[in-house]
């Protein structure tokens, strides 16, 4: 137990440790940003990897890094793992954590665990190790069903740093990796293949998801 909780608050402080790493690139990425019409669906769910320009400048390595921290610090998503350990608590899911406040307490531990490395190995790690673009480019017109389309490829299909596209493998080793790191702090009962393979694929239903908003919801906003 104490070793797998050693590797917990070790990912837990990973952004932490990273966000305080500052360079002009990161500052530049800033501006970019704030130039944007927005960088948030619905004024709360952050967005700061949507990108409109199908051409825009590849991300440096401490571009990524920012998009990194500047994701995982997000109130955000500081908030949404203690939904999730709700849910999971109301259901009795992942019972290894225990019941009460405690179980609910080691269960919002592990979901910003979750959240800490899946944002770590999907913004940064991969994208920099396989020279991928770890933003999602809206198609921004076309037809409901033609754009549609496009977010669900976008899971599977990416952008490298040379503007070419090829699969997404940033996507599914980030998923795979992250997935098996949560079985060095989860319970014995819920460790396993099971516990990869539902998180890779709740993993892919949820950039699936939330790209759908990238997409859309700029179209909703205009027209209020």
């Amino acid at each position: 137990m104490p070793g797998r909780w050693r590797v917990f608050l070790l990912i837990t402080t990973l952004a932490t440790l990273c966000s305080a790493q500052q360079s002009g690139s990161a500052a530049d990425t800033q501006k970019r940003d704030q130039g944007q019409k927005s960088d948030r669906v619905a004024g709360v769910i952050p967005a700061f990897n949507s990108e409109d320009d199908p051409n825009a400048p590849l991300l440096t390595h401490s571009q990524k890094l920012h998009l990194f921290t500047r994701t995982v610090k997000d109130p955000f998503n500081l908030i949404m793992p203690a939904v999730n350990a709700l849910i999971l608590n109301s259901v009795g899911t992942s019972s290894g954590f225990g019941t009460g406040f405690s179980g609910f307490v080691k269960k919002y531990g592990a979901s910003i665990g979750d959240s800490v490395s899946g944002n770590f190995f999907r913004l940064y790690a991969f994208p920099v190790l396989l020279h991928e673009d770890p933003r999602y480019f809206r198609a921004g017109r076309g037809s409901i069903g033609k754009r549609t389309g496009h977010v669900l490829a976008a899971a599977v299909r990416t952008r490298k740093d040379d503007k070419t596209f090829r699969f997404n493998w940033s996507k599914l080793l980030a998923s795979g990796a992250s997935a098996g790191l949560s079985n060095a702090y989860y319970p014995a009962e819920n460790r396993g293949a099971q516990l990869i393979v539902s998180r890779v694929a709740l993993s892919y239903l949820s950039e699936m998801g939330f790209n759908a908003l990238k997409e859309f919801w700029p179209d909703v906003a205009q027209k209020k």
